[in-house]
Parts: C-alpha cells; structure tokens; sequence
C-alpha cells in the first residue's frame, strides 16, 4: 500500500509550520529552531522536514561500513515525492539538522552536508542521501569523538531556496572579543555559500546600540547602510526571544531579510586579555628592523620569514666572503631585530690594524672568508648573478607563480590543499634565496660606479644616485597600467561621474553601466594585484581591495597624472647627468674614461633588479602563500577547528599543517596568541638591545678583491637602512635628502597599507617606510618622508622614479607631524618644516 501524507505525517514529513516540528529529538536542532522562530512571525523561508525517524528507518538497511543506502523505504520514496511536489519547479535547499548541531557546546558548523539548487524528485533523493552519509564523514566522526559525543539522529530540512541579492552571517556579540554592545555582521553579494566557501572575502560591518552602522573592511559591496541595520534588528530581536548571543545566517531578497538560520555563538570568550610575552634578549647587539618590520609579525609569517631570511643571508656573506658571519634576524619581545654576527659569533672590540693583519693569515674562518671575496671579484660572481637572474631565476620564478596562480584552490582535495601549500612555501624559499643572493650582486655593481663617481668625479653618492634613476620600470609599471584605466574612465563620463565619489558599491555600477571597463579592471587585479601589500601575509592583497584600486584611478583623474610625461623627465635628468659626467671627464685618461662608461653600464643594466625582483621572489610567493592558507583557514573554521578564517595566520607553518592533517581545536592557543600580540602592541621595543661593538676593523689590510667587497657590502646596507636617530619637536626636521624638487602641502600620516584610503591627491605622506606595492600610491602624492631608509631604500629609488621630494630616514617624522599639517619639503636639502 503506497503511503499518503497524512500516513507519515509526525513520523517522515512535517512542515516548519506544525507546532510539533519545535521538537528537536523529531526534526533535530536547526529545524526545531527555525520552527520556533516562524512560528513566533520572523521571516523564514517555506520548508518541510524529513523527520529522524525517516533516518534511522532507512539506516536500517544501510551498507555495512559504508552507510550508504541501497534502496529507500517506500514510504520515505513517497514522502520524498511529495516534497518535490510542493516546491513544483522551485529551486530547494536541503541542509541538515541533527538533534545534536547548532547547540552551544557543539555547533558542527560546516561539518554536515548542505546542497543548493535542489529541482525535481531524483536531484531530491540524491541530495537527501548527501546529507545522510554526510553523519557518518570523518570529520563528523572526529568531532563526536573529540567532544565524547554519542551519535545522534539526523533530520533533512528542505526549504524553499532564497534567490539572494546578498547573504551572510551576523553575531549578537562580537566572536572574537566578546562584547556584548555590538552586532557584528559579514557579508557577500549572491548566496551566502560564497562566503562559506571562500570565493569572496567578507564585508564586515560593526552596528552599535545609538550609533551608525560602521562598515571596518574595505573589501565588498553587498550592503546598504539601512540593510546593515535591519540585519542588526533581526539578530537583536532573535537574541532577545531565544536567549544567550546568537549566530545567525540570513538572506536579502528584493529589500526583505529572510532567516536561514540560528544558533548560540559556540565558545563566546571575553574581551582578549593581553598575554606577557617573555622579552629574552639573545648576546650581542641587536637594532630595531623597521624597514621592513615596521609592525609585529603574525606566528605564520615569522615562522617562514625568520628561517628562510636567516639562511638566505648566512649563504649570501659565505658565497661573496664577507667578514662577517652573517646578518641575522631575530624577533625579541615580539618585535624585528637584525645583527652582524662576527666571524665566531662573539662580539668583541675591533683589534688594531697590526693584529687584524694577523688574524686575516692565521685564523682559518678569516682565511677562507678572504679566499672566497678575491674569487668573487676575479670571477665577477655579481655579474654572473645579475646574468642569471635576467636569463634564469626570474624566468623560472615568474613560470612557477603563473602556474600556481591558475590552480582553483576551492576545487582541491584537503591533501592536495595541503601540498599546494608545501609548493608555495618552497617557491617562497626559493624566492628569498635568490632575493638575498642578488642583494650581493647589487651591492658590488652599485658599489663599483659610486666608487668611480668619487674618485673622478668628485660626486656625493646622492648625486650618483641620479644616474640609475628611471631604469627601474617594474616600479612605476603598476601605476602606469593604472593610468591606462584613468585614460579610459577620463574618456567615458558615466564611468568618470561614478569614480567621483567611490563607494562599496562603485565596482557594481561600473559593471552595470560599462562591461569593458569593469573587465579592465579585473585584468588588473589578476596581473599586478596578487602580491602583497608589505611582506606580512596576515593582511589582504592588492587583488582585495577593488575600492582601494577605483580611489588610486580617481586620484590619477584629479592630478591628471602622465605616466610617459613621468618618465621621459626622468630619463632626460639623467641623459643630463650622465652628459655632464663625460663632460668632466672629457680630458681625463682613456682608462679613467672607459672605467666610468663600463661601471656605468654594469650599475645601470643591475639596477633595475633592485626593484623587478620584489615582485618575483617576496611579494607574489607571499599572495600565493596566503590564499593557501586562507582556503586552510576557511576549511578549518567550517570544521569549528579554529574561528575564523584569518585565525589561521595565528598558527605557526608546522602548526598549520599538523591542525589541517589531523583536525584538532585550536582556538585555544590562538586566542592565547591573540593576547600575546596585544601585549606587544602596548610594549614596542626599545631601539637596540645590548652595547655597540664599536667602530669595525679597518679594512685597509686586506687584498683589493677583499678590501672592495666588506666596504661594499657595509656601505650598500648603510644606504638601504639608513641610521635615522629621534629627533625632539623643536623645528625643522632633519633627514636624507632622497628624490630632488621642493613641494609645499598638507601632511597625511600613514601608519600601513590599511590606511591608503586617506591619503588625497597631493597630500605629503609621512610613513615609516613604503615597500614597493607603494608604488601605485606614488601618483597620488605631493611628496614623501619616511621614518627609516637610506638613499638606496624601496621609498627613494621608487619616489625618484617618480620625480616626488623626498625625504627619508627622519626616525620619527611620524610623531613629530600630523594629519592636515601644512609642510614644505625639501629633498635636496634632507628637510622638512612648517610651511609659512
């Protein structure tokens, strides 16, 4: 006998809306809630549910050790067909709801099955099977096991399925934190499974009692201010009729906010208490990296960073002979510091000149050391490597990026996932490695022409400077394929009117109003946007920030910035420094004459590797290296393993990896790491540990080959990182004269990459330090002065490129000027004071 409806109603089917389906051992936890909440009048989506009953009676004749059923009872067939027949043609979604998820002490977020798009009677069946066997998966089984959890029935929901214009989650108290005064919302256009599967990053918005909805990320463009409140009011209302702070997922369709689910937020902490980290101070002298490092690094990052640089400089100083053990770095106290490590390890006074001779003979780490500088010089070891990276390295680095680009991370399994990290990571290692081995090279053909430049000319190494200016054109490329969108939006007034004032939704109207346009700009951000902003992995790519990109081609539109007018200034500066220099040297011996041309040549033909590289060996491997571990994260916190997505960042690589094999909880330790790093955001370090060793050796004694490569290496390293010292408020700020020209206007400081959205056209940026993604910036900018670096630093070759006053190496311009300021600096002269 078929059975009817009524026959298997309270024991297969029942629909949202009977008031025996807010019994959870029936219709499990997630269906009973919603019930609950319908019943009360809240907007949940029409659905049924295919009871615990219907499970447990098909189980009975499950495969052994497969659980998956071979044939369905008739009476759950008919129940399944009548499901079908009520939604007709409509798409469902079907969703599990076991008696024991979406509870507080077990939320199994993520871990059961959910299948979108669900139309007809067999996809039906097929994904209600889905969602079965989804209870008997691995990573449910270690969940249960983990918790000392018994096995507990599982109900199906169907649901009609909400055709979303944006969708997300919201929590009634904030999930990190705790506080309890705020509604945090995340957010995506089109279904929520986008957020959930990571293939958009989150919008995030903070709505406070009293206060305006405040949007914190600058990624997206799914809500309106008003949606932001009205999803707000939902979560408060559902937190007020169930109790405890609540996770909810829901849907916005046409204006209306739709209730897909709810749930106590698992594990609710209190707000991060900062956790003491021990300040332990290795011997030797040790300064402040800010250059770099001019904030804390994430466990992930410093797990990689600290390794790979340590060996990649050690076998630097070991190829080129330098007599020095290495440069190593070290964080202490949760913050970068760098030392010269002495040949031996100990620091210790510089030993006369009549004793260092000595020791160069007799000391064997010494002798193998000078043996290895003359053979670098006689065997031009710094333009073989140049050689190679034009010819080798950087063809392989940038084939191996390209290939590991096009992998869709979301489509791996988590063992493949698991081993597109190990690739990306080795591409890094191998990137650092070659980065550290060219700093060499460039140091020798740099150092050979400022040489020349000084004994022919006369010259001031800042004024040498000049002859490289302009060769560099991975630098400013970025921001002239950005001046090509600027061209383009200039000649389309819709397009040029929509730029005027960029929003969250800006992105959106382009491509409702100009296709061409919105497809450009994706271009760009597949080719120069996957790198990263500074080399700290935790925070987002150029690729994530659509909006920051749109404000950069407004701000090219309003300074009516020309890239080719740029360049060919440049090139004619130095054309007339390079004409003024054979000028001087038109009567000086034929030898002296061809020593400036050849130097001239190697520097120049070296020089824009400074540069070039970045890209290729730091900042595309590090993109490449955060995606995997944000899919890792993504993955992780579905599986309530850790979080939030971004927790991941907070595991060291090892740790990472052992988490994502084996599936154990972690949110312990990261909110423990989480302490830690706000503990050492209130106690910044000093600006060195221990005493100077004093004035190093002079190396006067040494062979030539010797003598050329430690005072190049030394000098090179002076003119990267500068020695900028604390200066007090008294007036005029004193600094390196870095890029030409005299600019007058209004201060910006800018602390990091996530302020780029203050800076206005025009404004004087004062910075730490820039890294070369900057350069998209630099069209943007009157002029620039940075805490650190010298005037072979990122931010003077860069802001020379563009032909910006610069000043660098202030030490602490940033605390000494503020926002709307009006300044005069002078980069010739190294200054900056108050305008008059």
């Amino acid at each position: 006998m078929v059975a009817t409806v009524d026959n298997v109603r309270h024991r297969y089917l029942i629909s949202l809306d009977d008031p025996a389906c807010i019994n959870p051992d029936l219709v499990g936890s997630k269906a009973a809630t919603l019930a609950q909440l319908k019943q009360a009048g809240f907007d949940v989506p029409d659905g049924v549910v295919l009871t615990t009953t219907a499970f447990e009676d098909s189980m009975r004749d499950a495969t052994d050790g497969t659980k998956k059923v071979a044939m369905l009872p008739s009476s759950v067939e008919e129940a399944l067909l009548s499901v079908s027949n009520r939604f007709g043609e409509a798409a469902v979604a079907v969703r599990s709801s076991s008696i024991g998820e979406d509870l507080a002490a077990s939320s199994f977020a993520g871990l059961y099955e959910t299948v979108l798009g669900v139309t007809g009677p067999v996809q039906l069946e097929a994904a209600v099977r889905r969602v079965w066997a989804s209870a008997f998966s691995e990573p449910v089984v270690g969940y249960r096991t983990e918790r000392q959890l018994d096995r507990a029935g599982m109900a199906v929901l169907v649901q009609q399925q909400i055709d979303a214009d944006a969708a997300g989650v919201a929590f009634t108290a904030h999930p990190v934190t705790g506080a309890r005064d705020m509604t945090v919302i995340n957010a995506v256009e089109g279904l929520g499974d986008r957020l959930v599967g990571g293939e958009s990053s989150a919008e995030e918005w903070l709505v406070s009692d009293g206060l305006r909805p405040q949007r914190t990320s600058t990624t997206g463009r799914a809500l309106s201010e008003q949606h932001a409140i009205d999803v707000a009011r939902l979560a408060g209302e559902i937190e007020a009729m169930l109790g405890p702070p609540q996770d909810i997922e829901w849907a916005i369709q046409a204006g209306r906010v739709w209730l897909l689910q709810a749930r106590p937020i698992t594990a609710l902490g209190t707000t991060v208490a900062a956790v003491p980290v021990p300040v332990e101070v290795p011997p030797g002298f040790w300064e402040r990296e800010a250059s770099h490092a001019p904030l804390p690094w994430t466990p992930f990052a410093r797990s990689i960073l600290f390794p790979f640089r340590n060996e990649a400089t050690r076998l630097f100083f070991a190829r080129f002979g330098i007599l020095l053990e290495t440069l190593e770095f070290c964080e202490i106290g949760g913050w970068e510091y760098i030392r010269l490590v002495p040949l031996g390890g100990k620091d210790r006074p510089a030993p006369p000149p009549w004793l260092f001779r000595i020791l160069t003979r007799i000391v064997p780490p010494m002798r193998r050391r000078i043996k290895a500088s003359v053979e670098a010089v006689r065997s031009e070891r710094a333009r073989t490597y140049i050689d190679r990276w034009y010819d080798e390295w950087h063809p392989d680095l940038a084939t191996r990026i390209d290939a590991l680009n096009q992998i869709d991370l979301t489509s791996l399994s988590d063992s493949e996932t698991a081993r597109h990290l190990e690739s990306v990571v080795a591409l890094l290692h191998d990137g650092i490695r070659v980065h550290f081995l060219t700093h060499g090279a460039l140091a020798m053909e740099t150092y050979g022409l400022f040489q020349v430049c000084r004994e022919l000319l006369g010259w001031h190494d800042s004024q040498s400077c000049e002859l490289l200016s302009g060769t560099s054109h991975r630098s400013t490329e970025p921001a002239a394929k950005l001046a090509e969108l600027a061209g383009q939006a200039e000649s389309n007034q819709p397009v040029r009117e929509i730029l005027a004032d960029v929003d969250e939704n800006t992105l959106d109207r382009i491509a409702e109003i100009d296709n061409h346009f919105a497809g450009a700009l994706e271009a760009y951000r597949r080719s120069y946007g996957r790198r990263v902003l500074r080399l700290e992995i935790g925070d987002s790519t150029l690729a994530e920030e659509p909006e920051l990109l749109l404000r950069l081609i407004a701000d090219q539109l309003a300074t009516g910035f020309d890239p080719q007018e740029t360049s060919d200034t440049t090139h004619q500066r130095r054309s007339d420094l390079v004409r003024q220099a054979r000028d001087s040297l038109a009567d000086a011996p034929r030898e002296d004459r061809q020593r400036f041309e050849e130097w001239l040549r190697r520097a120049q033909r070296a020089h824009p590797v400074r540069e070039d590289r970045e890209f290729f060996t730091l900042s595309s491997p590090l993109a490449l290296v955060r995606y995997a571990v944000l899919e890792m994260g993504r993955r992780m916190a579905a599986r309530s393993e850790i979080g939030e997505r971004d927790d991941a960042f907070f595991l060291e690589f090892a740790e990472l990896k052992d988490a994502f094999r084996h599936g154990s909880d972690h949110r312990s330790a990261i909110r423990r790491r989480k302490g830690e790093r706000v503990w050492v955001d209130a106690h910044p370090g000093p600006a060195s540990y221990g005493g100077p060793p004093g004035t190093p050796p002079s190396f006067n004694v040494l062979p030539p080959e010797a003598r050329y490569v430690n005072e190049g290496v030394l000098w090179y390293a002076e003119l990267t990182f500068g020695r900028g010292a604390i200066q007090d408020d008294s007036g005029t700020i004193h600094g390196i004269a870095a890029s030409a020209g005299r600019y007058t206007g209004t201060v910006r400081v800018i602390a990091g990459e996530a302020e780029f959205s203050k800076i206005e056209p025009g404004d004087v940026v004062v910075c730490p330090v820039t890294s070369p993604v900057w350069s998209v910036v630099f069209p943007s900018m009157g002029a620039l002065v940075t805490d650190t670096g010298g005037i072979l630093s990122h931010p003077a070759i860069i802001a020379r490129e563009y032909g910006i006053p610069a000043v660098v190496d202030t030490g602490n311009a940033t605390g000494l000027l503020h926002d709307g300021q009006a300044v005069t600096v002078d980069g010739s002269a190294g200054t900056v004071e108050a305008a008059v």
